[in-house]
């Protein structure tokens, strides 16, 4: 009697991996949103050099003049909070912008967030080299306007950093779509897209 084979399941998405990360067609780009890991690395990797941060702005505030709501609710902050805004670019060594990060930490909470926030460094490289790896916790996944073409779409996570559950800082990334497509073009939603370069006022 002949025995045949059983046949290969078709390809389908990995089992347990989030809908929003699935829903885009690149698999670098999947890949790159599914890590949980230090993001600078797969960037890297990506563009196949080392990476210099490249800050744009960074600003002392209190958390109501936060123009975006999301960091004030996902760090619990108060409203009269003192908190740290850091608006950076990661860029190659030519120049050329492979993602655009948006942190915002409160302020006077940990010594060591402190002093990476200003610093000219990957957070996750300087929070390393302080002895410090934080727990990251996924908040959202999904597309918006790329800050350097904001007529085009790119994809965006959005996390925070924890030590032991508490949340320390929050983290927006959008990354390039010429090294990680964000799937079909399209708008981005209006509840991310408008706040990303929106200078900060400073503390009256």
């Amino acid at each position: 009697m002949t025995t045949v084979p059983p046949c290969a399941p078709p390809p389908g998405p990995v089992p347990g991996l989030d809908r929003r990360i699935t829903g885009f067609t690149s698999s670098r780009t999947r890949m790159l949103l599914a890590s949980d890991g230090l993001t600078t690395v797969l960037l890297e990797a990506a563009a196949k050099a080392p990476l210099h941060v490249r800050i744009t702005h960074t600003a002392r505030l209190s958390a109501h003049a936060l123009e975006d709501p999301g960091p004030r609710t996902a760090l619990g902050l108060e409203a009269g909070r003192p908190c740290l805004l850091r608006r950076t670019r990661l860029v190659t060594p030519a120049g050329v912008p492979v993602s655009a990060n948006v942190v915002v930490a409160a302020a006077g909470l940990d010594a060591d967030v402190d002093a990476v926030m200003p610093a000219p460094q990957p957070l996750g490289y300087a929070l390393a080299g302080r002895g410090r790896r934080l727990e990251r916790r996924l908040l959202h996944i999904g597309r918006v306007a790329w800050p350097e073409a904001p007529d085009r779409t790119c994809a965006s996570k959005t996390y925070v950093m924890c030590h032991a559950g508490r949340p320390l800082i929050f983290v927006r990334e959008m990354f390039n779509p010429v090294w990680f497509p964000a799937g079909t073009d399209g708008p981005a939603t209006a509840h991310e897209a408008c706040t990303a370069n929106a200078p900060a006022r400073p503390v009256p």
